[in-house]
């Protein structure tokens, strides 16, 4: 990615950089690996799923789909050297100075008939946000806003804290969710279900395992609580699996690896469950994210550290307990509270708020 294909180049300051080239993305990822977070692996995975990284050369954007970023705030500011400040801080390791990172994907929506932002963000700490540091993703949240043309920010899987510390915030949807996690050498000496076999779970001899398909999205968009679009779910479909009736049939139970490389949109249609399709597919697709990653990796560099410690994560909504005791039956444990929400900002609010927010800082 080049300075010329940033969207929102306007954000650039003496605090704010964009991460430019593929060799500053990997010392980024490299970062976000050895932070360990829950977030920090939600990050590497989405610059994994996007063009950031999949492609070593990132001389061609392997993904239609989508236009992504990835910027980085100092509070102190960076030093420019030769013109390029994230790479002066990817050669020095000078990540002391980051408060945070926020990757932003751009993609058309043909359902909304327009373009959406999503904002995804990782905080440079193994706890939770300093005030200033909460104050500095206020500011840089709304002069994204104001790029945008004051259109509603996705924010994925953002912290609730971080979420409801945003003066003058405005959700008109929010799905608050529960996040989870296993590392994968805990996912290996877990509960395995074994071979799927149609008469293992039904006298339906026609059901049979495979991935999601496009002509499968009508269906899975309508009966899935957060309302995802076409184009997301299509992205999806190469990382996914559900079970079917057959070849040419609807499915009948369905989870996806998300672009982030969260499990999640688990759902088995009411006349198909208490039949356990949910923990194969569920097997099957933490199988295939763990080969996948493991995959992207060796393409950029080798680093057998980085496979063994990758964590496998899932997001559920608060109320879907049955999700719940699935996951933690898988080993997953439950981590932290995050909302995926759509979000304007109201000013007037945000200016009474910000005096009395901001000065106690």
């Amino acid at each position: 990615m080049n300075q010329d294909s940033l969207k929102f180049s306007a954000l650039e300051t003496a605090h704010v950089v964009p991460v430019l080239g593929c060799k500053n993305h990997i010392a980024v990822a490299r970062h976000l690996h050895s932070l360990g977070t829950t977030h920090a692996y939600r990050a590497l995975g989405g610059m994994l799923s996007s063009c950031l990284l999949v492609n070593v050369d990132c001389n061609q954007n392997t993904n239609s789909y989508a236009h992504n970023e990835v910027w980085m705030h100092s509070r102190s500011g960076m030093e420019t050297v030769a013109g390029n400040r994230s790479s002066h801080i990817a050669k020095n390791n000078a990540w002391d100075v980051v408060d945070f990172f926020v990757l932003l994907t751009v993609y058309n929506s043909s359902a909304a008939n327009t373009q959406k932002l999503e904002v995804r963000v990782v905080i440079n700490s193994v706890g939770q946000a300093s005030p200033r540091t909460v104050k500095e993703f206020g500011k840089f949240v709304l002069s994204l806003w104001g790029l945008w043309n004051n259109r509603a920010l996705y924010f994925k899987g953002v912290e609730d804290y971080l979420l409801d510390s945003l003066p003058g915030v405005v959700c008109s949807k929010r799905i608050r969710c529960l996040n989870y996690s296993v590392d994968n050498t805990d996912w290996q000496h877990t509960f395995n279900p074994g071979q799927f076999s149609a008469s293992a779970v039904s006298h339906d001899l026609e059901l049979q395992m495979c991935q999601i398909q496009p002509r499968d999205i009508d269906v899975i968009q309508k009966l899935n609580v957060i309302d995802y679009d076409p184009e997301y779910l299509e992205l999806c479909c190469p990382a996914s699996a559900c079970i079917r009736r057959s070849s040419d049939a609807a499915p009948v139970s369905w989870v996806v690896c998300h672009a982030d490389y969260q499990i999640g949109a688990l759902l088995t249609v009411d006349q198909y469950r208490s039949r356990g399709l949910a923990k194969y597919i569920l097997h099957s697709l933490g199988d295939q994210m763990i080969a996948q990653f493991a995959a992207k990796i060796a393409l950029l560099y080798d680093d057998c550290a980085i496979n063994s410690a990758f964590k496998l994560q899932m997001v559920t909504e608060l109320t879907n307990t049955n999700t719940q005791r699935l996951f933690e039956r898988f080993g997953f444990k439950p981590v932290d509270n995050v909302s995926w929400a759509e979000c304007k900002f109201d000013l007037s609010k945000h200016q009474r708020e910000q005096s009395i927010a901001y000065s106690k800082l």
